[in-house]
Formats: C-alpha cells, structure tokens, sequence
C-alpha cells in the first residue's frame, strides 16, 4: 500500500473518528438527560392527578359528613317516614319541600346527578331525580349491599355504567341520624364520574401521544376504570392480565407499586410512563408518552450529527488526497483541533486562513462545534425551564393542601364541636315538651319553649356558617346573569312571607352582569331581605334595586326607607355576628352580609353600605 494511500487513510480515520465518538457521546448524554427530564415531568403530573383526584373525593366526605347533620333532614325524614302511605297529605308535602329547598341547594353546590333518602329499612322517602321518585318511591333501595355498608359509615361503591343513560358514575352512602343519636335512615348520593374523567384525560404536558388513566385491580387483572386514548369504550369493559407485558404500568399500579420508567403500555408500545397507587379509592393511575415522541429531539439531533459526520468524511478524504503530496503541517493542526474537540472543549476553533480543503474541513468542524454547543445550551436551557416550573408546582400544591386542611378544621369544628350539645340540647328539650308539657305551668312551658326556639335559631346559625364557607370554595361559573329578573322573583317571594304588609318595590329593568348567576343570586336574597326585615316596622315600606355610577363604574344599589343605623358602626357590618338590632327587635344571624362581602370579593367587585339613623339604608356592590 502506498504512502499516499497510508496517509489519506489516516488523515480520514483522524477526521472521523474522532467527530464519530464525540457524536455518540452527545447523543448518549442527550437521550439520558431527556430521559431524566421526561420521566421527573411525568412523576409531576402522576403526583399532581393523584392529589387532585384524592382531593377530590376528600372534598365529597367532607360535604356528605356536612350534610348528615342538616337539621331539615333530621326534622323531616321522620315525618316522610310515617307518612309514606299518606303522601297526598300536606304535612308530607311541606316536609318534601322543605327537603327539596335544602338538598337542590347542596345537589346543585357540587354537582351531583341524584340524592336520594332512604328509611332505616332502606325503603326510599325521597329522591332529588322526580323521574327516578316516581318509579323507587316506597320501594327498597335496589343496592343492598351498598346499603348495608352506607350504614356502618361513609362508603363510596365501585365505578358502575348506568343502564338508562350509558354514564358512568359512583354511588356514596352515608348513615343518618335524628336528634336523639338514633339511626334514621340513609343518605344516597349519585357522583358522575364525568368531572374526572375530564381531568384525567386532560394531556396538558405530555405531547401529541401522551395519556392518563385510572384502573383498579380485578383478580389477577388490571380493569380500566376510564377511557382510553387507542380504545375509548375501554370504561369497565378492557382489562389487562398481570401475566402480559403489555399494560405493565397500569399492572403495577393496581397492585399498590409506585414507580416509573420505559415500558410497555397496553396496546404493546414502548413508552415512558409514571405510575401511583391511590389507598383510599383502591385505584391505580398512570401517567405516559409513546417513547418516540419523548425521544424525537435526540433523534433530531442524532441525524444533525449523521449529516455532519458524512460531510466532514467527504471533505476528509478530499483534503487528504491533496495533503498526500507533502502538506503536513495543516493536517497535524487539523488533528489537534479534532483531539480537543473530542475531549469535550467545545469553545476550541481549528479553523485556518488557508484556502484548500484543509482549510475548508477546519471550518466545517468549528461550525459543528458551535452548532453542537448550541444544542447543549438549548437543551440546559430547556432543563432549566422544566425544574422552574416543577418548583411551581410543588408550591401550588402545598397551597392547595393548606386550604383543604384549614377547610377541614373548620367544617369538623362545626361538624362536631358545635352541633353534638347543640343536638343534646334539642333532643331534651323536645323530649320534655313531648312527655312533661301537661305537668309544667305556663311559665314552665314559656321557659322551655324559649329553650327549643334558642336551639332551632343556633342551628340555623350553624347552617349560615356552613353555607359562608361553601361560598368560599364553590367553583364560579360566569355567564351573563339577568340582575333585574332576579331581584323581581325575589321581591314576590318576599311579599309572600307577608302578604299583609304595604309595601313598594321600584326595580330597574334591564340590568344584566358578567358573573355566577347562583352566588349573585345569593347575594340579592340577602341584600333585599335585609331591605325587608328593617323595613318591617314602616307602614309603608318603598325598597329599589338599581344601578349608578362610582368612580367610573357601575355600582348596583339596594336602598330601602328602614329604620337604617349609625355610620360609626358600618365597619363591622360585614364581619360575621355583627348585628346593631337585637334579635328580638330583628331577627337573623349576623352571616348574610358576610357571605355577600365573600361573593362579592370573588367576582373582584367590592361592597359598602351608606345610612342614617331613622331614614333608611342604601347597600351598594359593584362586579
């Protein structure tokens, strides 16, 4: 072999080699780095989906544990309860609406699609679903077994496909108990699984590929509680043996394993995916994305290196034909160069002024060099970028475990501390009206009479409060809300309390708003009947609902010609148990303008009162 033929072998192997191990060492730490990147992002999402749907479930215990001590059911499931047989008669009725007002407030709060009501015998009093009534209404609870198990405490049953509607939904029972600690009966509840489906197929950070499911374990399977991506009627129906490869995340998640990693998902792809177990639904989640999507930016940029590599060889074998015939010099510069280059110093250029291929070659690496610097910096970039909002993350999902702890606190504090010797106290009392009542004087029986009416009026209380704190968390839904259209049905609900009374209502027409129709709503029913209990007393009451204008915005009013107050106290209007009547003179708890302050707060607005002593009052609100 000639020299010439030794040598443009070696000025290759000198040029290629080198380039052809640095390109396996960046494609290496690339794909290693993504795969690091990747798998930290969907261990995020697992762990933020996995909270929110505990979250989830946290938050319906807590509302069904909130219910079980509404006083309207306590007072009135008994009485539907013996007159199931005398339905047509009007205790029976009154008791079903008093039923209906409490539970389409709190059926509507959270979204449920039924509440059902049941004696202690399971045999159903009420149904919130007029159809479903219709047809179950005396009847026993078909489920027996999550009646059974309704009764010992809270129990959320397995995710079932409705027969009548094709969806798919939950069913949450709960024991009830009356004034006395006996059990009564129990609460029913229909939870659409809808709202989690539509967060967990939610793909926001995991690409055109990527995926969320839920399953639970069935035997020696896997049984997919959601649909899926590459089989959406999966819901109940497709399952996933522990003996296949396939499905290995959702595999391991049902059987109580956390973890991630490259695997195969259930239709036999490779893929990246997180996996979490959830205890208290007994549920297993999965995060993923098909493994080509995840690895794209190193396969684009293994074909960059590809490329680059097969020009710098053709341009190695040129230059080295021309440097056979004695040109040496530039060739050991060339060598040098790659040798840096290759050990990782990036900012190194080899580049020369010469004009031959030589000189062209050395070009051709420094702008590799800096195009694979640029790649390294993008992608340090990018990781930069990832960790910054994984951080922000974590901060927001701490934020949201302190409110649900502080939520907690509250609603078991007025759960229990609260309403356990308030029920005693009733329960007494009732029991000494009922049995004793013929034994005692008149005074004794004012005297106890005054007792019940004490404990009916902190049981209200009790509910204002519930209610100010539902406020609080239920989610807004904005929409055009028709003010004057609400505050008309209100001003007749209001005369039907009183149809003795003289009094005026001067309602603007027209006025409309951006926000929560429910909490706006709220909002006038308390204003307005404010507006109407301080008017009580005037012969001839005039109260007006209208808009002006307060620094350049509309301000929407409530004024009446009531017995108004001094303006030294409108600071503590709008704290809660804040009164400037007595509630003998003026009945009431002291929360509605506490909850319209909160309402009001939530759709950005504020709210203030002007008044004088004797002449009336004027609240106004702006959205």
């Amino acid at each position: 072999m000639s020299i010439r033929t030794k040598l443009i072998i070696i000025l290759v192997a000198f040029i290629f080699i080198p380039v052809f191990v640095f390109g396996l060492m960046v494609l290496s730490n690339a794909r290693n780095s993504l795969m690091t990147v990747r798998i930290a992002q969907l261990n995020n999402i697992a762990d933020l989906k996995k909270d929110k749907l505990e979250t989830f479930f946290r938050e319906r215990e807590a509302d069904i544990r909130a219910a079980q001590y509404f006083y309207i059911i306590k007072l009135n499931l008994p009485l539907l309860d013996r007159r199931l047989h005398d339905r047509a008669s009007l205790s029976h009725n009154k008791s079903h609406e008093d039923l209906d007002r409490q539970i389409s407030e709190f059926q509507k709060s959270y979204g449920y699609l039924n509440v059902l009501l049941t004696n202690p015998e399971g045999v159903l009093l009420y149904s919130s679903d007029n159809a479903y009534e219709a047809d179950y209404l005396g009847k026993p609870f078909p489920e027996r077994k999550i009646y059974e198990e309704g009764k010992k405490d809270i129990y959320f049953s397995d995710v079932t496909k409705r027969q009548t509607t094709g969806r798919f939904g939950m069913i949450a029972a709960a024991p009830l108990k009356g004034f006395d600690g006996k059990f009564i009966g129990e609460m029913i509840i229909d939870i659409d699984m809808e709202p989690i489906y539509n967060f967990t197929s939610d793909p926001t950070g995991l690409g055109e590929t990527g995926e969320v499911l839920i399953a639970k374990k069935e035997g020696d399977t896997a049984l997919f509680l959601s649909p899926l991506r590459h089989d959406p009627e999966a819901a109940l129906k497709r399952k996933s043996s522990f003996a296949e490869k396939a499905g290995f995340p959702a595999q391991q998640a049902v059987q109580g394993n956390n973890g991630s990693g490259v695997t195969t998902d259930y239709y036999g792809v490779e893929v990246m995916a997180a996996w979490r177990y959830i205890p208290s639904l007994r549920w297993g989640l999965v995060t993923k994305i098909d493994a080509p999507e995840a690895f794209a930016p190193v396969d684009r940029l293994r074909n960059i290196i590809v490329s680059i590599e097969i020009i710098i060889l053709i341009a190695g074998a040129l230059a080295a034909i021309v440097i056979a015939k004695g040109i040496t010099r530039p060739v050991l510069a060339l060598q040098k160069g790659t040798e840096i280059i290759g050990s990782g110093n990036l900012d190194y250029r080899v580049g020369t002024e010469a004009k031959d291929e030589v000189g062209h070659l050395s070009r051709l690496i420094d702008s590799m060099t800096q195009n694979l610097k640029r790649s390294q910096g993008e992608i340090f970039q990018r990781n930069q970028e990832i960790s910054t909002l994984n951080e922000e993350l974590k901060h927001h999902v701490l934020q949201l475990e302190a409110a649900n702890t502080e939520l907690e606190a509250f609603s078991y504090s007025v759960s229990h501390d609260l309403r356990a010797p308030l029920r005693s106290v009733a329960g007494f009392s009732q029991v000494l009206f009922e049995d004793y009542a013929d034994k005692l004087n008149a005074e004794g029986r004012d005297s106890l009479e005054r007792i019940l009416t004490a404990t009916h009026r902190m049981g209200r209380l009790i509910d204002d409060l519930l209610n100010l704190s539902r406020v609080s968390r239920a989610e807004m839904r904005r929409e055009e809300v028709k003010l004057s259209e609400l505050a008309g049905k209100i001003a007749d609900m209001l005369r039907k309390t009183q149809p003795e009374r003289q009094a005026e209502f001067n309602i603007a027409e027209g006025l409309v708003a951006q926000g929560d129709e429910h909490l706006l709503t709220v909002v006038l029913e308390n204003l307005l009947g404010n507006a109407w209990k301080f008017t009580g007393k005037n012969p001839c009451a005039v109260i007006e609902f209208g808009v002006t204008q307060h620094e350049g915005k509309q301000a929407y009013f409530v004024k009446d010609n009531g017995v108004g107050f001094d303006m030294s106290y409108a600071g503590k209007m709008f704290s809660p148990f804040q009164r400037l009547h007595s509630v003998n003179e003026f009945p009431g708890t002291g929360i509605g303008l506490a909850t319209v302050k909160r309402i009001i707060n939530r759709h950005g607005g504020t709210v203030w009162i002007e008044a004088e002593e004797g002449k009336g009052t004027t609240a106004y609100f702006t959205l």
